[in-house]
Formats: C-alpha cells, structure tokens, sequence
C-alpha cells in the first residue's frame, strides 16, 4: 500500500511583531510613546552617524586645531601685557587690570553667549569671537598708553566669551555618556598647549624680531583660526542636528532652563564654584608670574617662554591620561586631589631662590592641575546634560571672568603693601580652601553616568528592544 503523505498545512498566521523605532531626542524634547512614534526616514540617519564618530571626527579636529591656534595666539600676548604697560607707566592694580579687565566684560557676556548659541548654533559665536581677538592685537600693536591696552583687553573679553565657553559646549555636544574624561581630555590639550606653546614663541620673537611683533604674529593666528572654522566646522553639533530635526517634526518644544532654576542644581553650582576659585587663584597670582621671573629672579624674555611653557605643555600632555582616570575613577577624590596639591605647589612660586626650581615647580603643578581640571570637566558635561550645555558653559565663563577680576584686583592691592610673594601665597589658599567646597557640594550628587554606546542602542531600537 502506497505511503500516504499528511496534507500539507500552511502555517498559523500570526501577527505580526511589533518594531518600535525609538529616537536620540535632546534634553529639551518631549518624549513620545512607543505607539506615536513615526519610523525613521533616510534624512534622518544623518545625525546619529554623527554620534559614531569619535575624537577622530571632522568637528573635533576642526574644533582641535582652531583652538589650539587661537590660545596659542592669545597666550603669547597676555603674560606680556603687564610688562608692556609697565614700559607704558603703568603700576599697581593698573598691572593687574592689564590681566584681568578682559574677565570683567566675560563675567556678563559668558553666560548669555553661551544660552544663545543653543539657541542659534555654536559656530557663529566662536568665528565671531576669534575675529574679536583680530581686531584687539591690531589695537595692542597701535596703543599709545596703557589705558588704550586696557581698553582693548577689554574688548579681548568679549572675543572670550565667544570662543573657549561656545567650544567647549560643541564638544559636550558630541561626547558619549560615560566617556567625558577621554574626550575633554584630549579637547584640553589644544588648549592647554597652545597656552604654552605661545609664551615661548612670543620669547623667541621679542628677542629676535622686537616687542610689537608678538602683537602681529598674535593677529595671524586669529586670521588663521577662523578660516578653519569657516571651512571645517559645520554650523550645528549632532546635538543640535537632532533636536532641530525634532523640533520641525513637532516632537520637542523649544525649552530652555533659567539661569535661577539651573542654580538650584547642586552639580552645576559645584563645578561653577570650582572654575570661579581656580580663576580666582589664577587671577590672584599669575598675573604678576612674568614679573616675578623678570625682576625677581632676571631672567631673560626667552626664559620666561620657556617657563610659561612648561607648565602649560606638561599639563596638556598629561590631559588625556587623567581623562581616563576620570572616567574609570571618583572624580570627586580627582578634583580635590588636584586642587590641593597644586594650592601647596602655587605658594611655592613665591619663594624659590633659583629658575631651575621655578621651572621645576611650574612642571609639577601643569600635571597636578590637569587633574583637578579634567575630572572638573568631565563633571561640567554631566552637568550640562541636565540643565543645558551652553548655559553651564556660560555659567563656567561667568563664574572665570568674575575670579580672575576679583584676584587680580586684591593681588594688586597685596603687592603694593606687600610684595610679589604675598600674590602667590594668596593663589595656594585660594585652591586649598576650594577642597571643602567642592567636596561638600558633590557630597552624594552622581558625578558620572554609564558609558553607553549609541549604535547599539539603535541596532536594539530597530529591533523592536
């Protein structure tokens, strides 16, 4: 008997699964159910292909090397601003205006710069800014008296806040969750060391070509750093890519947080708090660094590059490795480390007997400082994540200008009565009276957030997960 073969059965018709396609939505977005979610279109893709890339990414270098160019620019000019209004008779608090006065205007500018481009995007405020700085080294090169230096120090400030705040939000805007430290510490050493790259060139160009030719070569490196972003940078971060995009389908509102409300956040005043005391120490001290190593310990105009130098290079080369300590490691335990061991090695500026030990000293507080600043950092994008990234950095800038007016200003009373040393003292117990502060306004705030990947996050997405 033939084999009788079973009817064949179509299988059960089952319905079909549902897929979710979740969206990277900014803070300030609205969330939206799963079942009103719309699925992503091509033009979409755009944006989160912007989230894959890493420090190796268009923006970033752009970023890198208009940074790196503009402080470089700038660093050459400012420890040589005293010593230049000195020769233009000026003394005192005027010296220590000829640092500071920039931050008085970076004190109200910084924080409305920094809300207004989440609003209208990060590069034209820090294009404009670098052609700001343009047009004050033109202004330094034709001064005729220290109060037209003062004056164009101040119109610095406002290029200031437009650039280093501004910058630094866009990097924020690009940086992974739990990953803040690598990322801030590589972005650091552009700026760190082109702050030291530029007194030593400066040195080499006062001895060889003359004073007013560091005013010149400061000019160019602003020209050059703005055609860099004009060319490189887009005019939005990934950030601000998805939430434009978010906003034009309806699915955000136009949010952002009050300066009042985002004050009560205790992150966001610790890590302000924090770069309005370094500033504060800094203001109060560094100011009258070049005169402590020309009329102190007289050394030359080179010398005094190389000092500068020293520091700021050792500290920006050592960023990205605290960068990683920053994210595997309590940054809280980091910030304050750093500040006390840098508080101890500033008050010591102002009673070594010889150059070899200054530049000693200087060498050890760039690396003890960059572990303080780079956890601090780390935080402030945390922070900026919660209440706005432009408004933190604002707040940040804001907080730089006011430390450093403040500092300058006292110092400048305090060496009068009595003496260069008494300004260094004043800086170490600036930073080691910063400990306790920061550590009681972090005590029990969450400082880091899990490191997480956004590709697979969007691979689990469209998957239904």
């Amino acid at each position: 008997m033939r084999d009788q073969q079973r009817p064949r059965r179509d299988p059960v018709p089952q319905a079909p699964e549902k897929v979710f396609h979740t969206r990277i939505e900014p803070p300030s977005a609205v969330r939206r159910t799963p079942n009103s979610a719309a699925p992503p279109s091509p033009s979409d893709s755009k944006p989160d292909n912007w989230y894959r890339r890493d420090v190796r990414s268009r923006p970033f270098i752009a970023l890198y090397a208009a940074v790196f160019v503009a402080t470089m620019g700038i660093s050459m000019v400012s420890p040589l601003l005293p010593v230049y209004a000195k020769e233009l008779g000026a003394s005192g608090v005027w010296l220590g205006l000829t640092f500071s006065v920039f931050a008085i205007v970076q004190t109200f500018v910084g924080p409305f710069a920094g809300r207004l481009s989440d609003r209208y995007g990060r590069k034209p405020f820090i294009v404009a800014g670098l052609c700001i700085y343009l047009v004050a080294a033109l202004g330094y090169l034709t001064a005729g008296s220290f109060y037209q230096v003062i004056a164009f120090r101040a119109f610095s400030g406002l290029g200031t806040s437009l650039i280093f705040s501004v910058a630094r939000a866009y990097v924020g805007d690009m940086t992974p969750k739990g990953q803040e430290g690598r990322w801030l510490g590589v972005f650091a050493t552009a700026d760190i060391i082109g702050f030291g790259t530029g007194p030593l060139l400066a040195g080499v160009l006062r001895e060889v070509v003359g004073f007013r030719s560091v005013f010149v070569a400061m000019a160019i490196l602003m020209a050059t750093s703005a055609l860099i972003l004009m060319w490189w940078l887009p005019r939005h971060s990934p950030a601000e890519v998805l939430k434009r995009a978010s906003l034009a389908r309806g699915e955000a509102r136009e949010t952002q947080t009050p300066f009042a409300v985002a004050l009560k956040d205790r992150l966001v005043v610790a890590v302000t708090a924090h770069q309005g005391l370094i500033s504060l120490a800094s203001g109060a001290s560094f100011s009258f660094l070049a005169l402590r190593l020309e009329d102190g310990l007289g050394v030359s105009p080179m010398l005094i590059g190389l000092a500068f130098a020293t520091q700021d290079i050792t500290g920006g080369l050592a960023q990205p490795l605290f960068g990683r300590m920053a994210d595997a490691y309590s940054r809280r335990v980091l910030v304050a480390a750093g500040l006390l061991v840098n508080g101890a090695l500033l008050a010591c500026v102002g009673i070594v007997p010889t150059y070899g030990l200054m530049v000693l000293l200087l060498f050890a507080m760039g690396a003890s400082g960059s572990i303080s600043q780079v956890a601090a950092g780390a935080i402030q994008v945390v922070a900026g994540r919660r209440v706005g990234m432009g408004t933190v950095l604002g707040l940040g800038s804001a907080s730089n200008g006011l430390g450093i007016v403040i500092g300058s200003v006292v110092s400048g009373i305090i060496v009068d009565a009595q003496g260069l040393a008494a300004a260094f003292f004043l800086g170490g117990a600036i930073m080691a009276a910063g400990v306790p502060v920061f550590l009681v306004l972090t005590r029990g705030v969450q400082t880091s957030e899990p490191q997480r990947a956004i590709q697979p996050e969007l691979s689990e997405a469209a998957a239904g997960q």
